[in-house]
């Protein structure tokens, strides 16, 4: 019993580790940043003054003032003749440019102002940490003693505490419900701005646009209104009269795919506009060219006579030099293939760039260059034209050559802490793996504890290992007390390796010295192929974006396959019964028992489909959440039914009112005084129902009277999962209500079927029915993951429900908010197996006559297995990372892969951690 008990500490501490190996390879496989300092620090400085002998000047600034007019989340295909007529008919140039993932905000800004690739680790300090720039355009026009004004994005402020002159941050820019005020304030400040002479950048950053987009999606008929205001803000710039000489640059951070969302790799994500706008325009033009978003650095820089910031890997914008004289132009090329030059060379080695191809031709266009000074300097009379457009083909030649090869060694990986990472999560995969299916070895080697002996050699290795990567520079940390403490995941690594080693060694010794072994769950072949065939899917890209099919085919194969060996079982036991006789009649009876699941197996294939049923939307909603409250009426007291019934009714109000599902027709101003009420009422029918089960149960903590400890544990949570069905009710989509009820009807359906399989101890027991329940759930909680929209790219991420009810951005509430909305699926699939284990206990089904109570499975089986079958896939797809680091979606479909399957875990272990405190404050009897 005390075995069984100390079970749930050794999950928690395993999947405890299982997180910090993972945190560790994505340190060493995302690095914080791309940019080495002591390879910036070692590129010479300043602009060039000289060619060959010959005395060059840096060019002026082109412009008297830059306006960089950002709109978040503007693609290409948005400005149009219809939607922006005023910009779309005046722009001087239209390009576009190609944004590099991840597309969110904070890396695309890294780019636009240092001219570098953001880590895409950066997607994950887009919200919340941002980390402070040393180097970058804005830094070179503060040298300089420029004004620079800004109005917009926090984020920016957050890049550049000190850089601007002026700066009005919108503080709620991560509140996505605001659709217009914010961007109000920033044509507040561009009006005062418009009045004053003497900013040299104008810098705003709108976000409306992104807004709309997240909570409407990209059809909304608000995305029209949102372009027209913004043109309206373009044409107030453009007939502004004080404004004689300046370049108005249109241009958006990043795409909007078309859910809304962002942050994958799609073309309506990674192409941006960029619209140019002056008063010397002679001519617009119609077609529209393709530069790197990298690439609007250098150029901005010389348009603005500034240093090329350091970091910067960026070629120039030829459509944006025209106002610049010929040898000014001549110049800028020279300057920016000087500049990546540099930094080849001090990153691939003197020797070898003089050895390359690009070398050669900068140095071709550098004598051409010289021989065009002398005639461009008297007017360009003698200039010949093909010696200009060589010496520019070979300089930009120079620029894209080197620019695509420090992009690709960009690419840093910090081998020591992916080994560390890799190891701690492949261990723990295996132990736990171990220690649940051979119980007998467990308690031969006594996994479950600590050897004193083990743990002295481990730490010592531990420490010789710590060295030796540092000695070696496999591991690279500057801060002296921290390479100290790495010793710790070092020795557990060490430690778990030797357990690992140990068990493997006896399964794999001969017969002879383990025929006391036995295998304490003999796995059928079918689970182990679709697990297989799951875990072989992950090594291709292709798969790996189309993976929701993957999981609607294995998941309704092996609830089809099931049904049909429960139904063979029945018909070959009532067959034996009546000695052959009325096969027919006992085969039709047989198949009528299993309606339900056919039944469930239709849904599960119509759940496909939800987006597709918007025109009966209202009739769904209110199908759902009847359902929905028939599922947690059946299991609640009569006042927590009452409550729940209330908080799904005004759940209906709300998506009402929002104008999502049809409702009374009230006044637009009534509508914004009832909603807040609305939402009031049910959050307070929602913690009626947590107090009223809570009531239920803690009295009885003390004494329990006629409550069984198991009874109370039950209860709550029982209360909990009903809790986070209400609320999920409220954060998904309207098409999307309908998961939840039928998630629980499957779950159930699916247990019963496995129950069935226990009726005799000869040849299933009930460790081998957890087995099938387990591995039934987690095939259910994907496939019902991907019904829900979700899938592996970052874009279809759903931060509407964040906001729900909220009047300010909370990066908490957000985060639990759409977590909970995200992995709803994931969440009570794993709670219901809880409670439904625990409830077959107590009403002492036919299984607990034969095996021990469900409640000490679930302690000494069910969690520990749930957990290896959710990281083993996890850690198996890391070492796949390792392998495909150099493949060429690596960061396109592979990387956004491995951080859904690391917070999956993350999400699992944060609702494992409360349940088990649930199960140790309430110890079960045997």
């Amino acid at each position: 019993m005390e075995q069984h008990k100390s079970r749930l500490g050794y999950t928690l501490g395993m999947l405890s580790l299982f997180l910090c190996g993972a945190v560790f390879f994505l340190i060493g496989f995302f690095p914080a940043s791309y940019s080495v300092a002591e390879d910036d620090s070692s590129v010479p400085g300043g602009r060039p003054t000289s060619l060959h002998g010959v005395k060059l000047e840096p060019p002026p600034p082109s412009y008297d003032s830059f306006i960089l007019f950002l709109i978040d989340a503007l693609r290409d295909d948005f400005p149009n003749a219809t939607s922006m007529p005023i910009s779309h008919s005046t722009a001087c140039e239209k390009l576009s440019l190609h944004v590099d993932i991840p597309t969110v905000t904070m890396p695309r800004l890294k780019s636009l102002t240092t001219g570098t690739l953001s880590n895409f680790i950066d997607i994950a300090l887009n919200i919340g940490h941002t980390e402070q720039l040393e180097d970058s355009l804005l830094h070179r026009l503060k040298k300089q003693k420029r004004v620079v004004s800004f109005a917009g994005d926090h984020t920016w402020v957050k890049l550049f505490p000190s850089e601007f002159t002026r700066h009005a941050a919108n503080n709620d820019s991560f509140f996505v419900n605001d659709f217009y005020e914010g961007d109000k304030s920033v044509s507040k400040v561009l009006d005062s701005e418009l009045q004053q002479e003497d900013w040299f950048l104008l810098v705003l950053h709108y976000l409306g646009l992104d807004h709309i987009g997240h909570v409407e999606g990209n059809t909304s008929p608000r995305v029209q209104l949102k372009l027209r205001e913004m043109d309206e803000a373009v044409q107030k710039i453009l007939e502004h009269k004080k404004s004689s000489n300046y370049l108005l640059m249109l241009s958006g951070d990043h795409g909007m795919a078309d859910g809304g969302g962002h942050g994958g790799n799609t073309p309506e994500e990674t192409l941006v506009p960029l619209y140019l706008y002056s008063r010397n325009c002679s001519k617009t033009t119609a077609g529209s060219k393709r530069y790197n978003q990298i690439d609007f650095t250098p150029t901005l820089s010389v348009l603005m006579s500034v240093e090329i910031p350091t970091p910067s890997i960026g070629c120039l914008i030829p459509e944006m030099l025209q106002s610049m004289s010929l040898e000014h132009q001549m110049y800028a090329y020279f300057y920016n293939a000087h500049h990546l030059l540099n930094k080849a060379r001090v990153k691939f080695g003197h020797d070898q760039v003089r050895r390359s191809d690009y070398y050669t031709w900068y140095q071709n266009a550098t004598l051409l260059h010289k021989k065009l000074l002398q005639p461009l300097r008297e007017g360009g009379s003698g200039a010949s034209n093909v010696h200009y457009q060589n010496a520019k083909l070979n300089y930009m030649r120079v620029a894209r050559e080197i620019s695509s090869l420090l992009s690709e060694s960009l690419v840093k990986f910090d081998y020591g802490f992916i080994v560390l990472g890799l190891t701690l999560t492949t261990v723990t995969s295996l132990h736990i793996v171990i220690s649940v299916l051979y119980l007998d070895l467990t308690q031969q080697l006594q996994l479950d504890s600590l050897k004193a002996g083990q743990l002295l050699i481990s730490l010592a290795m531990g420490i010789l290992l710590n060295l030796t990567c540092h000695g070696l520079d496999l591991i690279l940390i500057s801060s002296t007390w921290h390479s100290i403490l790495l010793t710790i995941p070092i020795t557990l690594s060490v430690y778990l390796t030797f357990d690992v080693a140990q068990a493997l060694l006896k399964i794999a010794l001969p017969p002879i010295y383990t025929r006391r072994l036995k295998l304490s769950i003999p796995l059928p072949l079918p689970l182990l192929a679709c697990f297989a065939i799951r875990t072989l899917t992950l090594g291709s890209s292709s798969f790996i974006e189309q993976e929701y099919k993957t999981w609607y085919y294995l998941g309704n194969s092996l609830i089809l396959l099931t049904a049909f060996r429960t139904l063979r079982r029945r018909i070959t036991k009532a067959n034996v019964e009546l000695d052959g006789r009325h096969l027919y009649t006992v085969a039709s009876t047989c198949l009528w028992q299993l309606r339900k699941v056919f039944v469930m197996l239709m849904l599960l294939t119509l759940m496909r489909y939800l987006h597709r049923l918007q025109a009966i939307r209202s009739t769904i909603t209110i199908f759902s959440l009847l359902l929905l409250w028939a599922r947690l009426h059946h299991h609640n007291q009569l006042l927590q039914s009452v409550a729940s019934g209330a908080a799904l009714f005004l759940v209906y109000c709300f998506r009402g009112l929002n104008g999502q599902v049809q409702f009374f027709e009230l006044a637009p101003y009534l509508i914004s005084r009832i909603m807040v009420p609305t939402l009031v009422m049910f959050w307070c029918c929602l913690a009626l129902v947590l107090v009223l089960g809570y009531l239920a149960a803690l009295p009885q903590t003390k004494s329990f009277g006629d409550l069984p400890p198991r009874q109370v544990l039950l209860q709550l949570l029982q209360t909990n999962l009903t809790c986070s069905l209400l609320l999920s009710a409220l954060l998904q989509k309207v098409q999307n209500i309908i998961l939840l009820p039928v998630l629980l009807v499957a779950l159930q359906q699916s247990y019963k079927l496995c129950d069935v399989f226990a009726t005799s101890a000869r040849k299933f027991s009930v460790r081998l029915v957890h087995v099938y329940k387990i591995i039934l759930t987690i095939f259910l909680a994907r496939m019902f993951y991907f019904y829900q929209g979700n899938s592996n790219s970052l874009s279809t991420i759903d931060l509407t429900p964040g906001y729900i009810g909220q009047t300010s951005y909370n990066p908490v509430i957000v985060g639990f908010f759409v977590t909970l909305n995200t992995y709803s699926a994931e969440i009570h699939a794993f709670l219901y197996l809880m409670v439904h284990t625990l409830r077959a206990d107590l009403r002492n089904v036919g299984i607990m006559q034969l095996q021990p109570p469900y409640s000490i499975a679930a302690d000494s089986l069910i969690v520990p297995l749930y957990a290896a079958l959710i990281m083993l896939p996890a850690s198996f797809y890391l070492c796949l990372m390792v392998g495909f680091r150099y493949h060429l979606f690596i960061y396109s479909v592979f990387s956004p892969k491995v951080l859904y399957d690391c917070y999956t875990v993350l999400v699992f272990y944060l609702v494992f951690l409360v349940t088990s405190l649930y199960f140790k404050l309430f110890k079960n009897d045997a």
